[in-house]
Order: C-alpha cells, then structure tokens, then sequence
C-alpha cells in the first residue's frame, strides 16, 4: 500500500537537493542521520519526544542541531514533537506539565503567590479584567509549565528510549526464533 504524497516522508535525496539548506547541505549528507539502527533511532526519538515536550517554538530547528550533534535518526524526531503536542494532546499536557510543576515548587516551597485559574480566564475571556494585569500570572504559569514540562518530557525520553531499544531487541530475537522454526 502507497501513502499518499502529503503523508509519505521526504527522502534524503529530495531534502539534500533544497535550495534554502543552502550551505548546511553538507551536514544532513551523512548517511548515520538517515540509516535505520536501534541506537540512532532510539536516539532520535527520545530527543523528539523530549524537545517536543517543551512549551516554545522552533521545536524542529532545535531538533535538528540536537540530532546532527548526537548523531540521532532524523525523519523520527522530527516527527515526535507533532506526536507529543498535537492537536488533541497539546492541551492536557500542558495542564499537566503545568500541575506537576506547580506540585513540584509546592514541595520545595519555592511556588510563586501569583497563579493562574479558571476565574481568572473567564474574566479575560468577557473582557473583566486586560491582559495586561494578567501578564505576570501568564509569566508565572510559563515557567512553571517549563519546569514540569523538562521533568516529564525527560522521563518520556527516557522511557522512549529504553522502549526502543528494548522492543528493537525483542523484535530481532524474535524474527531470529521464527527464521529457525521456518528452517525446521
């Protein structure tokens, strides 16, 4: 079964030959970025899940420079991000990302007097109070969304890390076990 064109990943040929890469070329020409093995996609998708679980954008430019650093399967971690914060998963994770965070400067007694709730949107949202007076509640919430954010998004790129590697093993052992079943 073919995919259509809007689904199907480009190929590194077709990314290599775009004009705006420009000088940078050189670096996405190196077949590790493109080849399929445990570690590099292990790798590549720990580093989308994790770089997608962080609430700013540019998610893709930071992922490439990570992936050409750490020599990570790029096609996957590029996609990740839009797994983790898309459209029907953006939202409860980053109320989650925002409670764990608040629960986590709770514990350490360092969680900011100004906090955001749902009173406080329903009076923005019928014009009661300006978004001005709502700028250092908004400023609170984000960094206190990042700080659940960097803990969750790394123990999603980790358990997406071991998961890979674990279920890339297990997959090769099994296709080992049914090649000799098949000979038997």
């Amino acid at each position: 079964m073919r995919l259509p064109a809007f689904l199907r990943l480009p190929r590194r040929e077709e990314i290599l030959k775009k004009r705006p890469l420009g000088r940078f070329t050189h670096y996405l020409a190196r077949s590790a970025y493109w080849h399929l093995h445990r570690r590099n996609v292990a790798k590549g998708a720990a580093i989308g899940v994790f770089i997608g679980s962080l609430p700013y954008f540019g998610h893709v430019a930071t992922i490439l420079v990570l992936c050409l650093w750490r020599r990570a399967y790029i096609p996957l971690a590029v996609i990740m991000p839009f797994i983790v914060t898309g459209p029907f998963t953006i939202v409860p994770f980053f109320y989650a990302s925002y409670q764990f965070g608040y629960w986590l400067l709770q514990r350490a007694h360092l969680a900011p007097a100004i906090t955001i709730h749902y009173a406080d949107i329903h009076r923005l949202v019928h014009g009661n109070i300006s978004l001005v007076s709502m700028g250092d509640r908004l400023w609170h919430a984000y960094w206190v969304t990042w700080i659940g954010s960097i803990i969750l998004g790394a123990a999603m790129a980790t358990i997406v890390y071991a998961g890979i590697m674990l279920g890339w093993r297990v997959w090769v052992h099994w296709r080992l076990h049914r090649r000799e079943q098949n000979r038997a």
